[in-house]
């Protein structure tokens, strides 16, 4: 396999809010107040190779759009390191730096909120290309209808503003953005998740168009099994910050090895279990503020041992191409 486009070694992110004023004077008299730290993402280390689609599945609040925020360069890592090709993103020079940043673009949730109302489409899509010297003002027009064409939408709609398309088209706006700055590498954080299910499709069917036209690799990001299964090559699974498998999309629904994981394939509705009644995970997830020790899902774990809850399990090799953190796979 040839070398990784994208490289995440101990990747951590840490949200911290200090003491204000008040809690700070309270101390003085022996308050104990501390300081609060989020702990959103914790020691990930994967690698994304070229032409890959990487599905990143979890529960709400797991980490996974601030993983795929510090991926897209919106972020700054607390801690470990980010490889593009690999050389280290925050080690490169202000301009090596830049070309990075077109390489990898981001799909946002709400297409809404991450379009600027005040601009035309014919701004949001083409403001990129035009600053980074890609295309001229007098080829802009023409480079415009190519990249709205390519997105399924219709070239004469390029001088209208955000709240006049549906969302099924707004999204199609982020992708005709994201795309219009030629790049190699797109996170896709539950770009279809707002979406119908009719619309869902379209979109999805446009993402593999993409894929295969512009040699595109994605990080998909979303909750939606049915829709990772459908869409990547590779699943990453994320609990509480931690990744906890990684594995073949086929590999993963057919045999899920981490108890996590298993509980989440269990509940994926089929067609010949119908008759079947759902039910979600057992328990809450923790607090990220204050994760529990050893391995992050032993409070709602079935197979959970006292180790489980003082050692933490590392990410190992089970197989070809299958990586767990589990304490049952020794």
């Amino acid at each position: 396999m040839t070398d990784p486009i994208i490289q995440l070694k101990q990747l951590s992110k840490q949200f911290i809010r200090n003491l204000d004023f008040a809690e700070k004077a309270a101390n003085l008299l022996g308050a104990g107040i501390k300081k609060q730290v989020v702990h959103a993402v914790d020691d990930v280390n994967l690698n994304i190779f070229k032409g890959e689609v990487i599905g990143l599945v979890g529960e709400s609040g797991c980490g996974k759009s601030t993983l795929g925020r510090m991926v897209a360069g919106i972020l700054k890592q607390s801690s470990g390191s980010i490889r593009y090709r690999g050389k280290d993103i925050h080690q490169l020079s202000t301009e090596e730096r830049r070309r990075v940043q077109l390489n990898i673009q981001m799909i946002f949730q709400d297409s809404m909120s991450s379009l600027n109302p005040r601009m035309r489409v014919r701004n949001i899509i083409g403001e990129g290309p035009l600053v980074h010297g890609l295309t001229s003002q007098s080829e802009m027009d023409d480079y415009l209808d190519n990249i709205m064409i390519r997105v399924g939408l219709d070239p004469e709609f390029k001088r209208r503003y955000p709240h006049q398309f549906s969302g099924g088209q707004r999204q199609r706006i982020g992708i005709a953005r994201a795309i219009a700055v030629k790049p190699e590498f797109i996170v896709c954080d539950e770009s279809v998740a707002a979406l119908d299910v009719s619309i869902q499709a379209q979109v999805l069917n446009l993402f593999m168009k993409l894929r295969e036209d512009l040699q595109l690799t994605y990080l998909f990001i979303s909750h939606d099994l049915g829709v990772v299964e459908h869409l990547s090559d590779r699943v990453v699974i994320l609990y509480l910050g931690r990744v906890v498998e990684i594995a073949p999309t086929e590999a993963l629904f057919e045999q899920p090895n981490h108890p996590y994981t298993r509980v989440l394939m269990a509940e994926v509705p089929r067609i010949n279990l119908r008759h079947r009644k759902y039910s979600p995970v057992a328990g809450e997830i923790p607090s990220p503020l204050n994760p529990p020790s050893g391995c992050h899902f032993h409070p709602r774990c079935q197979f959970a041992e006292p180790r489980c809850g003082k050692e933490k399990p590392l990410l190992k090799e089970i197989a070809s191409e299958r990586f767990s953190a589990c304490h049952l796979n020794e």
